[in-house]
């Protein structure tokens, strides 16, 4: 009994120093019997990447990172005046008061920014709320959200005459208003420290992994491409209506493709934001048709991706073609979000 007692002590002393010595040369030992990664105590369908370290996509294999990541800045526009959509004389899915789709959208983006801040907690993260002139219930309701998270952020309301000026346009009052929204939000990023910023709809479901997935997925691609990338977390259904060719990526949970095309939903670093700043300027003071035609040049001159599946939904009118992404079980997804 004995004997075998130090035949299986032996057996785990050597098993420790082979696992010690192949990390030292940068080899990661599996146990495939278990789908078990002894040094990592982790199993093989659980995040094995080490955050700014290196990303391991199983069976790809290890990335050393080179694109570190040290701050994330999320900014939320809201807007709960009107209930129809932009631009459209429609109703959104289950056609509620636009203040609920605020509501769900904005717990769902605090639930996945908790989530990452617990697993990523060297990351300095910081949310913008930017409202465009609700009711002070409205406004209270949104506070009350965010302070459930304990998320460090600040809430503004939006100065609409500061940026009336500049608008080469007159006579589309909501779309001024909608401008000077997003005119708002770049210069805030613009005036920012912040690394990498993900601009945000208000009517957007966002699942719980989607910022951790974003996160880890930007440093991979973005690692691999050695240039800034873009990434937009839905996958809208009217970039399938064009037959095109494209590029997939293994990301860290998801693949993603490259588009050519997004809404104004998407995640960017400042300095990519601030190396287009005229194509920015150029969308913020106009009323394009399509409205994002100038990121759609950005995304000649930098990739985009889009995850597959879904990463958000976008909460529009059910016949859409830039609403409700594809095998997205859209009615489980707004029960859930509470």
């Amino acid at each position: 009994m004995r004997k075998k007692l130090l035949h299986k002590e032996q057996y785990s002393f050597f098993k420790k120093l082979f696992i010690k010595i192949s990390r030292k040369i940068g080899f990661e030992v599996i146990d495939q019997s278990r789908f078990f990664v002894p040094s990592s105590n982790l199993k093989l369908n659980e995040n094995l990447s080490v955050f700014n370290q290196k990303n391991i996509t199983f069976p790809l294999g290890e990335l050393k990172v080179t694109r570190k990541i040290n701050s994330f800045l999320v900014i939320f526009r809201s807007f709960t005046n009107e209930n129809k959509l932009l631009s459209q004389n429609k109703k959104r899915i289950f056609e509620k008061e636009k203040k609920e789709y605020t509501y769900k959208s904005l717990q769902s983006l605090c639930n996945s920014m908790h989530d990452c801040q617990k697993k990523i907690p060297n990351i300095k993260f910081f949310l913008k709320v930017i409202d465009d002139n609700s009711s002070s219930a409205v406004v209270n309701n949104l506070k009350k959200i965010i302070k459930k998270y304990k998320i460090k952020n600040e809430i503004s309301s939006l100065d609409i005459a500061k940026y009336e000026s500049k608008m080469k346009f007159k006579n589309n009052k909501r779309m001024v208003a909608h401008n000077a929204h997003i005119f708002d939000s770049k210069l805030y990023a613009k005036n920012s420290n912040y690394d990498l910023i993900f601009f945000v709809e208000d009517d957007y479901l966002h699942q719980n992994n989607s910022i951790i997935e974003m996160i880890y997925s930007y440093q991979k691609l973005s690692t691999i491409l050695n240039d800034e990338i873009i990434l937009c977390p839905a996958d809208y259904p009217y970039l399938y209506n064009n037959l095109e060719n494209t590029v997939i990526f293994a990301g860290q949970g998801r693949h993603w493709r490259k588009v050519k095309e997004s809404l104004c939903t998407y995640l960017i670093s400042k300095k990519l934001l601030l190396k287009n700043w005229k194509e920015y300027e150029s969308m913020m003071t106009n009323n394009f048709n399509p409205y994002e035609k100038p990121l759609h040049k950005i995304y000649k001159k930098f990739n985009c991706f889009s995850p597959m599946p879904s990463l958000s939904t976008h909460m529009t009118n059910v016949n859409s073609i830039y609403g409700i992404s594809p095998f997205t079980n859209v009615l489980k997804i707004w029960k859930s979000t509470k």
